[in-house]
């Protein structure tokens, strides 16, 4: 069997949730994408006393840091998905939100979308 998943013009490429192995640790993506092309999504969590809930993002060579500072366990994340790259001319996006479970331990819940080619 052999199932697609979609939303409007976009596939779904990967979906999941993942919980952290301590509520201050990275969540990391690795993506590997057609002819050899490979890049890291690492979102970092980051508590201070500000108070004040922020997101901050630097790319380094093949490298993107989504830094989350304050994202507490009400829940925090993006509110619509963000562009990563461009291969083979289809935009790649990502969507997450995170959330502190019973306080300790932190859950991320993602989803990666490449557009629709022209040929579908």
């Amino acid at each position: 069997m052999l199932i697609s998943l979609s939303s409007g013009n976009y596939d779904i490429v990967a979906s999941g949730q993942a919980f952290l192995f301590s509520k201050e640790d990275d969540f990391r993506i690795d993506i590997q994408a057609d002819k050899g092309f490979t890049f890291s999504l690492t979102l970092n969590f980051v508590e201070d006393e500000s108070v004040k809930r922020d997101m901050q993002v630097k790319t380094h060579e093949n490298e993107i840091v989504l830094t989350c500072l304050n994202f507490e366990n009400t829940g925090a994340g993006l509110k619509e998905p963000v562009k990563l790259a461009e291969i083979d001319g289809r935009g790649l996006y990502f969507v997450f939100w995170s959330y502190l479970e019973g306080k300790a331990s932190r859950s991320v819940k993602y989803t990666i979308f490449a557009e629709k080619s022209e040929k579908e």
